[in-house]
């Protein structure tokens, strides 16, 4: 979701933390911030809202309250236009007509006005660029103001133009095969189980989804009605994703908001059009509101709260954490009685409250502490046990462990809405995905200094039968020779995994069978790891497994995005040298993108034609393999040729002879 860091400023008086700390602080307390982009005078921050936050963080004042929990800025208090209605119900105007099937429970709360003389038009600048900043189109004021107090608040809203509609507004399921066409002028037909905002005439809207053209705001309209609903998650979910209708307001909907929120931004929506329509004329609310919720009110102690987060955090820091996140907090002897703020749909339990106290305290505040010593006769999760043991066997001979995608063109068990055709199912078996990976790893081979690839990867597949594990083995031979394949090294390599599980003690009763498969991706071998992993494991057995602590001065480096070229260099030299000093002499010119020097073939041969009677001179050949890559970017040939240049003019001032 992409945020305005001018628009967050407006709900404070105060300064606020520049957008750089701002991303700092969410990424350590909420969430993370996957980009922070100028946009004119502005910033931009693209915050990633996981769905266990969607319920009141998908908006800007979601966003400005966690700010407020995080520092303690006191947030300004907005007035809400027409909160107190005295401007609405203008006695000749009609009430909107609403009336809900028995569909209550996927529509659990409808809020329509009318309101007429409306000028529809262009919107303001301040509009436009608010709404342009984050992304959105602007269209037109009344729209535009819909869109604007649904990323402000997080309520979506619809306007219709209420001269196109037939009857009264009714909230029903949809007839199957029924049809509408959208505000993108697009068809669709509609199933038994989506819900429609209609009239007499049809459909007006997919409710939560999508408007009609038929009742669309343009410039000739004179009158509106403004909807504020709130509608079930799963049906809008359900529609949206079969339609594929994704949208600002279906994902809100469908992750779902509180009923509360209908109202308020009917009154913010209502004061907003008042501002850019001073002529226009409000009707009296129609609100059909059923089955209100009661409020949540959650007990329980400052002890249980700390035990909980594993640090003792004082009563009064609690509360102070707690009201800030919008709670009201009562003390009943050693208990808090927390009330819960009707947007917090996703606190429900006290490990709830202790949570949301832990992330506003800070994790980084918390100690590090190692968990307790299992006693050496309890079970542990032997799957963990014998996929260790199976890695320190393979690493040791060279292996590199790799994750594939689990995700597969075809298989048993299919996805109903694929992300993409190759990822339309679950993979029955790790071999498939190991032969792509064995091609792929060859082609960085140069730049690893490999001559064999060699990789393994423990994973679950999903078969007709169910679900298991399997352990897929795969070697790759680049270099030729003589004697030595893909197969034979792989075989070799699976006997020595099987005497180590058939013949050591720890493993005397579990053997396993194998069958080697060879191709042009080399060879690979998948065993069903479950035959492997049989005995149950004792938590005395972890401390065969040999875990060490890695130094704490090694960081990760990141490794370059971009193609790598290799270039060969090859000369005589009269006598024998030492090999690194002539890589060293390499290196020294051949400049900062040489990222991989290798030697790759050194051979003598004997001048058979001596000059004046002299013996045949002695000359040994070296050839290097040299790899060229850029850090931030493609490198183009010139580049290449300017550094294999100075290394053959350095190599010739040396003596030696270019091949």
């Amino acid at each position: 979701m992409n945020i305005s860091y001018n628009w967050l400023k407006t709900y404070f008086e105060k300064e606020i933390p520049k957008a750089d700390e701002l991303a700092e602080l969410f990424n350590t307390h909420m969430f993370e911030v996957e980009s922070i982009l100028p946009y004119e005078n502005d910033f931009i921050l693209d915050v990633k809202v996981l769905p266990d936050r969607a319920h009141h963080d998908l908006s800007h004042r979601g966003i400005a309250r966690e700010i407020f929990a995080i520092t303690g800025i006191e947030m300004n208090s907005k007035k809400i236009p027409f909160s107190d209605l005295n401007l609405r119900g203008e006695s000749s105007l009609n009430c909107a007509d609403v009336e809900v099937k028995n569909e209550s429970d996927l529509c659990r709360r409808y809020v329509a006005c009318r309101i007429e003389n409306v000028s529809v038009a262009e919107s303001p600048k301040w509009l436009k660029e608010r709404l342009e900043s984050i992304g959105a189109r602007s269209i037109n004021n009344i729209v535009d103001i819909t869109n604007f107090v649904m990323f402000d608040l997080g309520q979506p809203l619809h306007a219709f133009d209420a001269d196109k509609i037939v009857g009264p507004i009714t909230i029903r399921l949809a007839k199957n095969g029924e049809q509408m066409t959208l505000l993108d002028g697009r068809e669709v037909v509609l199933s038994e189980s989506d819900l429609l905002i209609a009239d007499d005439s049809g459909p007006l809207v997919i409710a939560g989804v999508k408007g009609g053209k038929r009742a669309e705001v343009t410039n000739e309209t004179k009158n509106i009605i403004i909807e504020s609903a709130n509608f079930d998650p799963v049906v809008i979910r359900r529609t949206s994703t079969r339609l594929d209708l994704r949208n600002d307001s279906s994902k809100r909907f469908e992750n779902e908001i509180s009923p509360e929120l209908a109202g308020e931004a009917m009154d913010v929506v209502s004061g907003l059009i008042k501002d850019l329509c001073s002529e226009a004329k409000f009707g009296k609310i129609t609100d059909n509101y059923k089955k209100i919720p009661e409020k949540k009110k959650i007990s329980c102690s400052a002890e249980f709260i700390s035990d909980v987060i594993g640090v003792e955090i004082g009563k009064k820091e609690i509360i102070s954490i707690l009201e800030r996140l919008g709670c009201v907090v009562a003390e009943n002897g050693v208990d808090l009685v927390v009330e819960i703020p009707n947007f917090r749909l996703d606190l429900n339990i006290p490990e709830d409250i202790a949570d949301e106290v832990g992330r506003i305290y800070g994790y980084d505040k918390l100690p590090s502490v190692l968990p307790p010593k299992l006693a050496e006769n309890e079970t542990v999760d032997k799957t963990f046990y014998y996929s260790e043991k199976v890695k320190n066997i393979l690493v040791e001979k060279g292996f590199s462990e790799v994750i594939l995608y689990s995700l597969v063109p075809k298989g048993f068990f299919e996805i109903t809405y694929p992300l993409a055709s190759d990822k339309s199912a679950l993979r029955e078996n790790l071999a498939g995905k190991m032969k792509e990976a064995l091609v792929l790893n060859t082609r960085n081979a140069p730049l690893l200094d490999l001559e064999t690839i060699k990789i393994f990867e423990i994973g679950n597949v999903f078969q007709k039968e169910g679900e298991k594990t399997s352990l897929c083995v795969g070697v790759f031979q680049i270099k030729k020779k003589k004697g030595i394949t893909s197969q034979s090294i792989l075989e070799d390599e699976i006997k020595n995994l099987q005497n180590s599980f058939s013949y050591s003690q720890e493993y005397q009763n579990t053997n396993f069978e194998y069958k080697i498969e060879t191709g042009e991706f080399g060879a690979i071998c998948e065993i069903d790891f479950d035959k492997i992993s049989a005995r149950t494991v004792l938590a005395k057995d972890i401390s065969s497994l040999n875990f060490t602590a890695l130094p704490k001065d090694i960081k990760y480096k990141p490794f370059s995005q971009y193609p790598f070229a290799v270039r060969d260099v090859a000369f005589f030299a009269n006598e024998k040298i030492y090999e690194q000093k002539i890589a060293d002499e390499i290196k020294q010119k051949a400049g900062e993108y040489l990222v991989h020097l290798s030697l790759f073939d050194v051979f003598t041969k004997v001048d058979p034609n001596p000059v004046d009677g002299q013996a045949g001179i002695t000359k040994t050949s070296y050839a290097y393999h040299l790899v060229f890559q850029a850090v931030d970017k493609t490198l183009v040939e010139d580049e290449i040729t300017s550094a294999l240049d100075r290394v053959y003019s350095h190599l010739k001032s040396l003596g030696f002879e270019i091949r």
